[in-house]
């Protein structure tokens, strides 16, 4: 995975959103990170491939990276699951990520994407882990059973 050093408009507006909800990444421990990956590319041929292999040719995905004192959207190059280092995995379909950037509650809109099945979620680490990267809340908010239905 290659962090890229610009930003993209896309990286740039998701910026804003996780400045305006610094309280769902409060816990996150730092380097911890999100990966939103689109589902699909068109290849050199034209056709339609999946992206989530284990390994790939490089394709842009958006990265929320933990740093000191702020959660970071940055410009990432994903290569396969094989050496993906995020805790967490959103799978976008197209133009889902666009919608929620322009909806008044991107993060609302992102758990309605989730419930539709337009987005996918993939967690990269085990429960305990993902608890003392502190992810409790913002899997959370997202609608996803973090513990369960029994605490």
């Amino acid at each position: 995975m290659t962090v890229c050093a610009t930003a993209s408009p896309q990286s740039a507006a998701w910026q804003s959103v996780l400045d305006r909800h610094t309280d769902l990444f409060s816990d996150t421990a730092q380097g911890a990170s999100v990966a939103l990956l689109p589902r699909f590319v068109r290849g050199a041929d034209g056709r339609q491939r999946s992206t989530v292999m284990p390994v790939s040719d490089g394709v842009p995905m958006l990265l929320w990276l933990r740093e000191p004192g702020a959660m970071y959207a940055r410009d990432a190059e994903f290569r396969g699951l094989k050496g993906l280092v995020s805790d967490l995995l959103l799978i976008a379909g197209d133009g889902t990520l666009d919608a929620a950037l322009r909806h008044e509650h991107p993060f609302g809109e992102l758990k309605r994407q989730l419930r539709s099945g337009q987005m996918l979620f993939m967690v990269m680490r085990t429960r305990d882990e993902l608890r003392e990267r502190g992810w409790s809340d913002f899997i959370e908010s997202l609608g996803l059973p973090f513990l369960g239905t029994c605490r």
